[in-house]
């Protein structure tokens, strides 16, 4: 099944109305801190189920009324008997404990809905890809050994819901049950594992998982997608309430048999699912969205979605020839002897392990000055590959990551948070220390650099594939209030050494007069005649404008710095990148310098640093409100992102001008 639209929509449109889930499970870790109905923070004084039997309980409610609400389901689905057989997680891996949990309630919805469980392939109208999942058929695998551990783990599963299942029936459950006594489990669980998506509360965090109703669930992926999904409460569900899409059997509107769902999704049950237009739709075009991280390139994309989803993409990114702009950059390895017997794939799999393995200091070990030392040597420092040639001989190859390699991505956004946490553990363990505020400002000019340019190196491949707009609307946002920190730092006034300085009263800052960012984000509710035309004009005039400040800005950000910094030209304007050789050497020998302007003079050194911070303030507030601009795009104009901009713009009282 296929999804398409009933008529034209331009850019940034509902295409539904909210979708409510067919049920809900919250991770391990959020179980405790929201509602099991609603999803909704618990208050100081959470409610227990409902006629609970045990004086032990792992959900928790927000209210009476979502406690009698989920409470027969969460006993009759036996994921109460489930808790109690097994109060850890099962599984570090896929399937985890809150996809079994999942799958309990669903199983026991489709029982009332249908009684039968005669397709495993399709239950409800949703796809298991059972058999695919458990090597029921032939197929092409990516990786055997992995392939073999998840249909594994996924029979393990079911037998564990099996049991607890039978212990809610007061059957026996000592006896040796063979594999087609919990098909049932298997099948639903490979369902949750194809349909299941990740439930996010309005900042992002991961608060479980959920399987929502065919006009969703039967959207398909692309690498290149034209939709994007948000959440939203019974309380925020405004927006549009026609439907503009429908399956494709059926472009009039009404779907045939095959996609009515057999069971409505819950009216007063968790999160809702509205899709939202990130790219003109044009009338009986499909709508896509995607299952998948589109910053990968397309082996680690392809890879992924096999293991997950049991199907090989063949979109039009996928299948283009030649390879797109995008993808040729995000594996674009820099080598001065690259040959015929060069491996990229494996070359990519060590960069991979060296990227984890400098996060994992930061995660795992609270370890951001490790994690940063080690990215930095990941991006400066030449990789060394050794190839056995067909005639015995070894040949050493040295490579470097391309400024625009999906590893350098993640290292940017890496190490923007990385020296970020360092300059504030800086600053905690004695802020009144000068050595100690000296280094923190470094560190956060540093942070400044790196969100900038990961704002900027996914804007330039935005070129290449627009429906990067969703993670970039966070990049630029976050470049923006990164910058405004390094603004309001009180380090700034040890630049005068010693001579009175005048406050700059930053809201009396003309903020632009080339472009119309501002005033667009005080009308955002207002109703454009032409979106696309909107987000073009806006696009193309606020990179007129942050082309013209950074250079301005660029040279005192990295002056301090070192390492990969000063090899960057330019943030913003990748045009540097045409006029070099896929050489290692010429990239580590071309290396920008801090373009600070050396003076003897005293006031001109005030006067430098007053124009710096009025510069990088006016590039903050373009990198806050673009950011918000395209997040109105991807999650309408009561988004998150854009309610945390405009209380950061009326903090500097931007807005009342």
């Amino acid at each position: 099944m296929e999804v398409r639209a009933t008529k034209d929509i331009p850019i940034g449109q509902d295409l539904n109305p909210p979708i409510p889930p067919l049920s809900l499970s919250l991770h391990y870790s959020t179980l405790l801190s929201h509602c099991s109905s609603c999803f909704s923070p618990l208050p100081s004084s959470p409610f227990s189920p409902t006629n609970n039997p045990s004086p032990n309980h792992f959900i928790r409610y927000c209210s009476l009324q979502c406690s009698s609400h989920d409470s027969p389901l969460h006993f009759s689905s036996s994921e109460f008997h489930f808790f109690h057989l097994f109060p850890e997680p099962l599984f570090t891996t896929s399937p985890t404990s809150t996809d079994l949990r999942l799958s309990l309630r669903l199983i026991h919805r489709f029982q009332e809905a249908s009684g039968s469980f005669s397709n495993l392939e399709r239950i409800c109208g949703l796809m298991t890809n059972f058999k695919k999942i458990m090597f029921l058929e032939e197929q092409q695998c990516y990786n055997d050994d992995n392939e073999e551990e998840l249909s594994g783990r996924i029979l393990d599963g079911a037998k564990a819901m099996a049991i607890a299942r039978r212990t809610r029936d007061g059957l026996d459950t000592n006896v040796e049950l063979s594999a087609a006594e919990y098909s049932v489990e298997a099948a639903v669980l490979c369902l949750v594992l194809t349909n299941s998506v990740e439930v996010h509360d309005k900042d992002g965090r991961s608060l479980g998982v959920g399987v929502y109703d065919l006009a969703f669930s039967y959207i398909n992926h692309s690498c290149s997608p034209n939709a994007c999904y948000k959440f939203c409460t019974t309380l925020d569900s405004g927006g549009e309430l026609e439907f503009r899409i429908c399956p494709a059997a059926s472009e009039t509107g009404a779907a045939g048999n095959e996609s009515e769902s057999i069971i409505n999704g819950s009216e007063s049950c968790g999160p809702r699912i509205v899709l939202r237009s990130i790219k003109a739709i044009q009338k009986s075009e499909e709508v896509l969205i995607t299952y998948t991280d589109l910053l990968q390139p397309k082996v680690m994309r392809q890879s992924e979605l096999w293991s997950k989803y049991r199907f090989s993409c063949c979109c039009k990114r996928c299948n283009a020839m030649p390879t797109t702009y995008i993808d040729h950059c995000l594996q674009e390895i820099l080598s001065s002897n690259l040959g015929d017997n060069f491996d990229g794939n494996l070359v990519m799999e060590k960069l991979v392990d060296c990227l984890d393995n400098a996060i994992d200091d930061f995660l795992s070990f609270s370890n951001p000055k490790s994690c940063s030392e080690k990215l930095e040597i990941l991006l400066t420092q030449d990789h060394v590959d050794i190839v056995l040639t067909p005639n015995g001989e070894n040949i050493r190859q040295l490579f470097r990551l391309h400024p625009l390699h999906h590893v350098s991505l993640h290292a940017y956004m890496t190490l923007a948070s990385a020296y970020k946490v360092v300059g504030s553990d800086l600053l905690a363990l004695d802020s009144e220390s000068d050595k100690h505020q000296c280094e923190a400002f470094s560190m956060s000019r540093k942070s400044a650099a790196y969100s900038l340019l990961l704002a900027g190196a996914t804007h330039h491949l935005l070129e290449s594939e627009s429906s990067l707009i969703v993670p970039l609307s966070n990049f630029w946002a976050t470049a923006g209030e990164t910058l405004l920190s390094l603004v309001k730092s009180s380090r700034w006034n040890s630049f005068a050494k010693g001579r009175q300085i005048e406050e700059i009263i930053f809201s009396s800052c003309q903020i632009c007069g080339k472009c119309t960012l501002l005033d667009r984000f005080r009308d955002t509710c207002a109703n454009i005649h032409d979106r696309n035309a909107e987000f073009a004009e806006i696009t193309s005039e606020f990179l007129n404008c942050i082309t013209d400040i950074t250079p301005k800005i660029w040279g005192f950000l990295i002056e301090e710095g070192g390492g990969y910094l000063n090899v960057v030209e330019d943030p913003i304007n990748f045009r540097w990148l045409e006029s070099r050789t896929s050489s290692v050497t010429h990239f580590a020998t071309h290396a920008t310098s801090g373009n600070a302007k050396e003076t003897n003079s005293g006031f001109e050194v005030v006067q430098y640093h007053r124009e710096m911070r009025v510069n990088l303030f006016q590039l903050s507030i373009h990198c806050l409100l673009y950011g918000a601009f395209l997040s109105t795009i991807c999650f309408g104009p009561h988004s998150p992102l854009m309610s945390k901009v405009e209380n950061l713009l009326s903090h500097e009282d931007i807005l009342n001008g």
